[in-house]
């Protein structure tokens, strides 16, 4: 039977969100196996209007499954951090690949957020953390080869 208040709905999905995130935990890593979980945490969290996080759980489950992790995944674990803020999303993702601060929650930052967060992190390769490496050693005054330990 349906719940007939608002608090036993809320402790019904609070109890379905649970079930999924233990059916993951004994998945290997592969949140199709928690599929028929999912469609009824999706079903509840949409009837409810409460955001449980779930495509952005299952993208960072399967991008650190899969060769894209090499890349490591920033983007998947800025939306899941993004969506788990106990007073909602503070950065969206924009089209060209940045973000912006999010509707609502200017306050929350400093009038240069809005640069800072609007740029593309570059591509890692070993090349790239090279060079920042040896630019961040000349800056504590490390020539490059030298060694100090």
């Amino acid at each position: 039977p349906p719940p007939s208040s608002h608090s036993e709905a809320m402790a019904a999905l609070a109890a379905k969100k649970k079930e999924w995130t233990a059916c993951l935990a004994t998945s290997g890593g592969h949140p199709g196996r928690c599929e028929k979980v999912e469609k009824e945490l999706a079903s509840m969290s949409k009837s409810s209007g409460i955001d449980c996080c779930i495509t952005e759980t299952v993208a960072l489950m399967q991008c650190t499954n899969s060769g894209a992790k090499a890349a490591g995944c920033g983007a998947e674990f800025l939306a899941m951090r993004e969506c788990n803020r106990s007073g909602g999303k503070e950065l969206s993702r924009e089209a060209g690949g940045g973000y912006a601060v999010a509707p609502g929650k200017a306050g929350a930052f400093t009038g240069a957020a809005a640069a800072l967060v609007s740029g593309v992190a570059p591509a890692r390769s070993l090349k790239s953390m090279t060079d920042f490496g040896e630019e961040y050693a000349k800056s504590l005054g490390i020539a490059p080869g030298e060694v100090r330990f």
